[in-house]
């Protein structure tokens, strides 16, 4: 389907971009990828000719614009019901819903579980430092989260190693905070550490990372060197 692009920056340093990537991996949906570099002078110009605000990630298919992550895995998911992007189980599925909205929703007061892990530790997948000093609210942060993980692996995980068992959006748009986790080397208990080692292992995640680790640009706001945070 040459009319399907979805628009990403740099894999190496991308935010929002990899969960619908992700989710378009899981579906097997043909897709065409256009890569906009951050740093460009021209960037947000490059950005603005595919999405109204300037920003990545954003999704043409036959003629629609969409230009929100979590809008763009909705509208995959139902274009590929077979993917079984959301819990077949109603139930299952509005908490998927729920947790999936609350990892979106990291911005002005919002006291998600995301926001100091976002503000406070970059995306950079290629990189590794030492286990990083978190500050209280980070730490916070991470503790919530793990808290968060663990209850939805219980009720929902069944036997299969993601939050509702196999794979789905609620994973998509966790997958990011695990990168950082392994980037920063932030500790976590030892269930959690085995659900993102089954994220990091997640074939179409693996691809990421690969592609990720072969850019050889570099984004120096990324790169400074930190030990509290």
């Amino acid at each position: 389907m040459s009319d399907t692009i979805l628009v990403i920056a740099d894999k190496n340093y991308s935010l929002w971009p990899l969960a619908p990537w992700l989710c378009l991996k899981a579906s097997n949906m043909p897709f065409k990828e256009k890569l906009i570099r951050f740093g460009q002078s021209n960037t947000r110009a490059q950005m603005l000719e595919y999405s109204p605000t300037g920003r990545v990630p954003a999704f043409h298919h036959n003629g629609l614009e969409i230009w929100d992550s979590l809008a763009i895995c909705e509208y995959i998911s139902e274009l590929n019901p077979l993917a079984k992007l959301w819990p077949s189980n109603s139930n299952a599925r509005a908490v998927a819903r729920a947790f999936s909205c609350e990892m979106h929703g990291t911005g002005g007061a919002y006291p998600g579980a995301p926001r100091h892990i976002i503000y406070s530790l970059d995306t950079n997948i290629r990189r590794r430092t030492e286990r990083v000093c978190l500050s209280k609210a980070t730490q916070e942060s991470v503790d919530y989260l793990v808290l968060h993980w663990r209850r939805l692996r219980e009720a929902f995980g069944g036997e299969g190693p993601f939050l509702f068992g196999h794979f789905t959006i609620a994973d998509a748009m966790s997958a990011h905070l695990v990168n950082r986790f392994v980037t920063y080397n932030v500790k976590l208990p030892k269930d959690i550490q085995e659900y993102c080692e089954a994220i990091r292992s997640y074939p179409p995640l693996v691809d990421w990372i690969n592609q990720a680790e072969l850019e050889e640009w570099k984004l120096a706001s990324a790169e400074i060197d930190i030990s509290k945070v």
